[in-house]
């Protein structure tokens, strides 16, 4: 019996970021549901297969506005923060298999920043709004900050969503400006 040669495409359409290479057990609904994508738009970005029926361990797929898991974004300074202050973000499927991001950040105290006593940390979605959770101290010096953000079913990360860190008030629910960014753009494999 003559073994298939993995199937890979020369280009992925335009907007469409990640690649899955298929192993046993993939079927097209399984692997767009894993991405949560639809079945038809799973198939239109896979010309190069041309039964959707028929994917073998191996093959390679576009997968639609897709972002790679895991992947990690280093979070840069914005409007005058020293480089020093710095973070990072950690996009994953977590252990329910619910989309995540997590967030360690360097950063002063929040009140550096004016009356903000908490830091969130917040997944901006566009088309859809923001995700975010409270980040807590974990050491005292110099000061760093962890957080997590479990994204809900009907949620997606996309490679065109921020991630940003920002000082809160907690009391009256103010948020300051965005003092640490990136977008998952920067998930490429």
């Amino acid at each position: 019996m003559e073994r298939q040669q993995p199937r890979v495409p020369a280009v992925c359409p335009p907007g469409f970021q990640g690649r899955y290479t298929v192993v046993r057990g993939d079927t097209m609904f399984i692997i767009a549901q894993r991405f949560r994508t639809t079945l038809p738009a799973l198939v239109a970005a896979n010309p190069h297969i041309p039964d959707p029926n028929m994917i073998f361990p191996g093959d390679v797929l576009c997968v639609p506005g897709a972002v790679p898991f895991p992947c990690c974004v280093v979070l840069e300074p914005v409007g005058g923060m020293p480089p020093s202050r710095t973070g990072v973000a950690f996009a994953h499927i977590d252990q329910l298999g619910t989309q995540a991001v997590g967030f360690l950040a360097s950063l002063p105290l929040p009140s550096a920043f004016g009356n903000y006593d908490i830091y969130v940390g917040e997944a901006l979605i566009p088309g859809i709004n923001g995700f975010g959770n409270q980040l807590f101290r974990i050491s005292r010096d110099p000061p760093a900050w962890a957080g997590y953000v479990s994204l809900p079913a009907a949620a997606s990360l996309t490679p065109d969503t921020r991630v940003v860190v920002r000082p809160a008030n907690s009391v009256s629910g103010v948020s300051g400006p965005v003092i640490l960014e990136a977008s998952l753009l920067g998930c490429q494999r």
